[in-house]
């Protein structure tokens, strides 16, 4: 028996498996988001996350907002904790004295309520928007992963992924998300 016709349906295949690999047509299949609402989470990143650092070098300190997750129940955001890590560096970051205001290296502050709703407190509620800003003591270079945490104090913690842009501006440098 002949391996002429096994040779030629064994080349037959390969060649359909290569044309289907070798195929571009230019289009990329889309990616789901990454900021997907898990189970049990309780709170959500709404807008960009943006970094602010030295103009060609590096981006210290992160802005963000979160929002409560539609029905879930206000949050204290004196209970919260947020870890902050890198491909270099994992640190859990301290509030500023009363929570609010400019942090210092190591620690988070909230910056404004947007959407305020009653007197000014440090409780997230219904349509209130928290601006958080942290400031490592790790920087984040040009094009390098951060993980940011924010975990209440019930409920699946907050985690988010951005990549820092390639070329790093003094202010709003958008990073992207992952």
């Amino acid at each position: 028996m002949s391996r002429l016709p096994l040779l030629a349906i064994g080349l037959l295949v390969a060649a359909i498996l290569l044309a289907g690999c070798t195929d571009d047509n230019g289009t990329v299949p889309e990616l789901p988001p990454s900021d997907v609402v898990l189970p049990g989470q309780t709170m959500q990143v709404t807008g960009l996350v943006t970094g602010d650092g030295i103009a060609g070098g590096t981006i210290d300190t992160i802005t963000f907002s979160v929002a409560l997750v539609p029905g879930s129940k206000p949050i204290n955001m004196d209970n919260i904790t947020i870890v902050y890590a890198d491909t270099i560096k994992t640190e859990t970051l301290i509030p500023v004295e009363g929570y609010r205001g400019n942090p210092p290296q190591g620690c988070w502050g909230i910056l404004r309520v947007n959407n305020e709703i009653g007197s000014p407190n440090d409780r997230l509620e219904d349509t209130e928007e928290f601006v958080i800003q942290i400031n490592p003591r790790a920087y984040l270079p040009a094009n390098r992963l951060a993980t940011i945490v924010v975990r209440p104090p019930h409920g699946t913690p907050l985690t988010f992924r951005r990549t820092a842009p390639s070329t790093i501006r003094a202010t709003g440098n958008v990073l992207s998300v992952m």
